[in-house]
């Protein structure tokens, strides 16, 4: 038995959730109020003990096992939930063992020596006399002990070699110091030296809370660089890291949004006024690995950025990096220009704040935190922004210049799904443009390819009047069926993670038969369990950029129980090399199939709870009635895709048959 299953075994969910939230018995169900969303009438969030899973059927629509309910309540990774339940169920875990030990040693050795640079950097800022500028620049900052302490802000010598010295006489080489960034090298004169000299340090930390590097601000008056970051190492990558992370994962889930800022000051101050669900860009555009790591505790995104022509800058590309990584139905452009050009809905809220020109965000909580506040309250929504910042300085007597900004701004409006939306922005941009409504609605802008149905397609899924609840007597029922279907999308699952992993080169071709009928790629909310959610994750990066994929390479990013999940897959059966033509279309319809299946159980299960709810509560009701309504629709994009794919598979055998392959 694996580790997780072990430790699942022993617990029940239902006692674990009651230890956060009162539930009450509800048929073979349990419910109560959601912890993750503002639900005090009708108790939206349900635990099912013969799945051992949990959905919530209002705000927040989302749902998991055991695993990513407490990882997502306590702010956990993967890995501190697997510790965290495995004490409580009373497992051991054994301890890890990466298939390059060797690598793990370094890696391990590079932290420890980071962990006691910062320790040594902290104590001269505390301490030294020569860091006398140091602390007199962090209290010009007005920041406290409190902080100092928390963020373990340090002090490099003016010296070329005190910190080379130092850790030399506990025992470092110089490569060792040159690896973890401490040192620098000439390589003409083949002389090595501190990098780090006369800087006030700010230890920068990953996810999980290990130093991984420095930020290093200067405290001469006209030194340059400002900032000086440790180099690339093997622990630290600016572009995968952001900073005061580890610190705010907790409080962007308790505040439901990221604030995301630019500069190290503007986390420290946020943090020191309260404002803890703030995190900074390491000097660079927002990038895809900041965004996924920020994706597991919210799907708000706000952008406050420096209001200078850089930071306007800064925000667009930010901007299109968020449009680009996060959950869509269909790709996501930027164009050249900085305007959106918009291909697909996106399924989080992102917001801009613009601040005031001369301020960023630790002047103005330092000065007035009420202000900032009132800042974040008034961050606009990507379209507002995209159309601000489309007409902010452009001529209004140029007729074509307006239409320019109109062909890329049209597609983002058309593309959103709500009606009311839709045609609210439709009247901005005619406003911000000063031209009539009805003008813009003339423009021709290229559509979107259109899904038309193939003559064989197979009737429609049934309309909500159609979903009649049946009697209370078939509850029972429907709550087995719904355990079978669970069990049976759970194989198919982990038959798709199987094949995946003995045939790398599948994985693009499903999401390309996916895309070709408009249907969102494989992405981790596919899957129940939290181990094959994160599991496929790995996968997809994994698989980037490599010609040949090895499972070594990918057990060697795993941990114990990740690797312990790969090898029970790599024990299921894989498909033949002489099948492998037709496999990618096989694996297609069985996402589409058990994605069906799974919104039809979420269908069953909201029409119980308003059987069940004698009140519901308007805005909760308003909430399911609209999720039913998309799930529908979603079911009935699922028809017309399964129908095409097999369409072209029956297109395919006949011509198998035919001898024309």
């Amino acid at each position: 038995m694996r580790v997780t299953e072990e430790i699942k075994s022993r617990l029940d969910i239902v006692d674990i959730v009651s230890d956060y939230l009162p539930l009450r018995k509800s048929g073979r169900s349990f419910s109560g109020f959601c912890p993750f969303h503002q639900n005090t009438r009708t108790p939206a969030f349900y635990v099912f003990p013969e799945t051992q899973t949990w959905h919530c059927f209002g705000a927040c629509a989302e749902g998991g096992d055991l695993f990513s309910f407490v990882m997502k309540k306590e702010g956990w990774d993967f890995k501190e939930a697997l510790a965290k339940l495995a004490s409580k169920a009373g497992v051991e875990l054994e301890p890890f063992n990466p298939v390059n030990k060797k690598k793990q040693a370094t890696e391990d050795k590079m932290a420890a020596l980071l962990a006691a640079a910062a320790d040594y950097f902290h104590m001269l800022f505390l301490h030294a006399p020569q860091a006398e500028a140091a602390r007199n620049y962090v209290a010009q900052r007005a920041l406290n002990e409190e902080t100092i302490a928390v963020f373990k802000l340090g002090y490099a010598l003016q010296s070329w070699n005190a910190c080379r010295t130092h850790f030399q006489d506990q025992g470092y080489s110089d490569s060792e110091l040159l690896a973890a960034g401490l040192l620098t090298e000439n390589p003409d004169k083949g002389t090595r030296y501190d990098r780090f000299r006369n800087r006030l340090m700010i230890p920068i930390r990953d996810v999980n809370g290990r130093i991984a590097g420095f930020g290093a601000r200067t405290l001469e008056k006209d030194g340059i660089p400002k900032y000086l970051n440790s180099p690339q190492t093997k622990l630290f990558n600016k572009s995968h890291l952001l900073f005061g992370l580890d610190g705010a994962k907790r409080h962007i889930r308790e505040a439901r949004q990221v604030v995301i800022v630019e500069g190290y000051m503007d986390v420290m101050q946020g943090w020191q006024a309260g404002f803890r669900n703030m995190a900074a860009q390491m000097g660079t555009a927002l990038t895809e690995a900041q965004l996924r790591q920020l994706k597991r505790y919210t799907k708000r995104f706000v952008l406050a950025l420096d209001a200078d022509a850089a930071g306007q800058k800064a925000t667009m590309r930010g901007l299109q990096v968020a449009r680009e990584t996060l959950d869509r139905e269909v790709e996501v452009k930027f164009d050249a220009r900085g305007l959106v050009q918009h291909e697909g809905r996106l399924q989080a809220d992102i917001r801009i704040v613009t601040l005031p020109e001369g301020n960023d965000p630790d002047k103005i909580i330092r000065t007035d935190s009420a202000q900032w506040l009132q800042l974040l309250a008034q961050a606009q929504p990507v379209v507002a922004y995209v159309i601000d910042m489309a007409t902010r300085d452009l001529d209004m007597t140029d007729a074509k210049a307006k239409t320019a900004v109109a062909q890329q701004v049209l597609p983002l409006i058309k593309d959103i799904v709500d009606p009311v939306e839709r045609d609210h922005y439709w009247q901005a941009l005619a406003r911000a443009l000063r031209v009539d409504e009805r003008a813009l609605r003339q423009i021709q802008v290229q559509e979107k390819p259109r899904v038309y149905s193939h003559p064989a397609m197979p009737p429609p899924p049934p309309s909500l009047s159609e979903l009649e609840m049946p009697p209370p007597s078939q509850s029972g029922k429907i709550v087995r069926r719904i355990s079978d279907g669970r069990m049976a999308a759970g194989k198919r699952e982990a038959n798709y993670l199987s094949q995946c992993l003995h045939h790398p080169q599948i994985m693009p071709q499903v999401n390309q038969r996916l895309a070709q009928n408009q249907q969102p790629p494989v992405n981790a909310s596919d899957f129940t369990a939290a181990e094959d959610r994160l599991l496929l994750q790995q996968m997809v990066r994994w698989r980037e950029g490599r010609a040949v994929a090895s499972i070594d390479e990918l057990c060697d990013s795993l941990d114990e129980a990740l690797n312990e999940r790969v090898q029970s897959l790599l024990a299921l059966s894989p498909t033949p090399e002489s099948e492998l033509d037709r496999l990618a279309d096989k694996l297609a319809l069985s996402v589409l199939n058990w994605r069906q299946e799974k919104i039809g159980q979420l269908v069953g299960e909201v029409k119980q709870l308003f059987r069940k709810e004698q009140a519901l509560d308007n805005t909760d009701a308003r909430e399911m009635y609209e999720k039913l309504n998309e799930w529908t629709l979603a079911v009935l994009r699922i028809h017309k895709a399964k129908s095409a794919m097999s369409a072209v598979s029956r297109r395919k055998a006949e011509d198998l048959g035919n001898g024309r392959f």
